[in-house]
């Protein structure tokens, strides 16, 4: 094989990656929670009820693609709505729980 045929195939899958990545990938913003205390397993339940739509939650926009995990002492949360993520932050922080938020406001 010439080093010009090598170099095209190179950039054509190249080309095909980007197109794939721009197609599959999206932002997603997740931070934790420290729930000093509090019961890990009762705010995810509340939170996938929230997710679900099943429970409301004061000034938290609905954000349907909600993840959550439990782990002990803390929970961490995802999703591609930076907005909702937002307001999810506030809630917890109104309570007096610290966050691992690091993007700006």
């Amino acid at each position: 094989m010439d080093q010009v045929s090598t170099e095209k195939r190179v950039i054509m899958a190249r080309e095909v990656a980007r197109k794939w990545l721009e197609k599959h990938s999206f932002a997603e913003y997740r931070f934790r929670v420290l729930l000093n205390g509090g019961d890990a397993n009762a705010y995810a339940s509340l939170l996938k009820g929230h997710r679900d739509g099943r429970v409301a939650l004061t000034k938290v926009a609905h954000i349907p693609d909600l993840g959550v995990r439990e782990e002990v002492g803390s929970l961490t949360v995802w999703s591609s709505n930076k907005q909702g993520m937002l307001s999810l932050r506030q809630y917890f922080t109104n309570r007096g729980m610290d966050t691992s938020w690091i993007w700006g406001d």
